[in-house]
């Protein structure tokens, strides 16, 4: 057996795991005193050890497209939806990809956070998806890009643009906004460790990108060039509220 399959084999004393990341979360707090709603966002993370609906877009996460979905989105078809019709044109990944010179975001994390919004769609429907769930996903996509953690609400917005794009590709991280970011990833990737082991890499792989994505979006609503520690409160209080919203009951369309 290999070191990644003895892994799942390993016994986590669950309320000692708590007890570590509840003095992760605080030692987050002292370093960055100033930053609105972090607690609130530490907290809602931490909550994830016992979220039933985390571990169920997990295990959507491993399953194969064909189980989860009556109707495999071709090319051509999703290149019909206009924000992957624009993020498929602009968001190209450079030559040389070196995130803190030629910008953060690239088609991947795009793919990613379209990819976790079906995810939970299908964690809470428990039913094959159709391409009516496609458009349905893509009208909150835009509303996530927009609105971030008030995509649910009854609001107004103008969907993403080609100029929206074009910021998006240029934005870059402020130095401390990125070290807040590593440690409250770090903090979430402990606990997918604890829950999945060592399988949760990929899965860890994903959030990062949705995460990094969000948080970009953010900024460029914002008219920055930069990703800001706000912008990474903000980025994890809309994932979190995603995770904990039935978007099968969103009246989006």
């Amino acid at each position: 057996m290999d070191e990644g399959k003895e892994m799942k084999w390993i016994y986590w004393d669950i309320d000692e795991e708590k007890e570590i990341n509840r003095k992760d979360a605080e030692k987050i707090l002292k370093k960055f005193p100033d930053v609105n709603g972090l607690k609130e966002v530490l907290d809602g993370v931490q909550a994830l050890m016992d979220s039933e609906i985390y571990d169920k877009v997990y295990e959507v996460s491993e399953m194969d497209p064909e189980e989860t979905s009556s109707y495999i989105d071709t090319v051509d078809d999703l290149l019909k939806l206009r924000q992957v019709k624009l993020a498929s044109e602009i968001l190209k990944k450079p030559p040389l990809y070196i995130p803190f010179l030629t910008g953060v975001i690239i088609a991947s994390h795009f793919i990613a956070t379209f990819g976790f919004i079906r995810g939970i769609n299908y964690a809470y429907s428990q039913k094959k998806l159709n391409r009516n769930a496609t458009v349905k996903e893509h009208a909150i996509l835009e509303r996530l890009m927009v609105l971030l953690d008030d995509f649910n609400k009854p609001i107004s917005f103008q969907p993403p643009d080609e100029e929206f794009y074009r910021k998006l590709k240029n934005i870059k991280w402020e130095k401390t906004a990125k070290k807040l970011y590593n440690k409250i990833h770090r903090l979430r990737g402990n606990i997918g460790v604890v829950r999945w082991s060592s399988d949760s890499s990929t899965f860890d792989n994903g959030e990062h990108r949705l995460h990094t994505f969000l948080a970009a979006c953010n900024a460029v609503n914002h008219n920055r060039d930069k990703i800001l520690a706000e912008d990474v409160v903000v980025a994890n209080k809309t994932y979190l509220k995603l995770l904990n919203t039935d978007i099968t009951k969103l009246d989006v369309l």
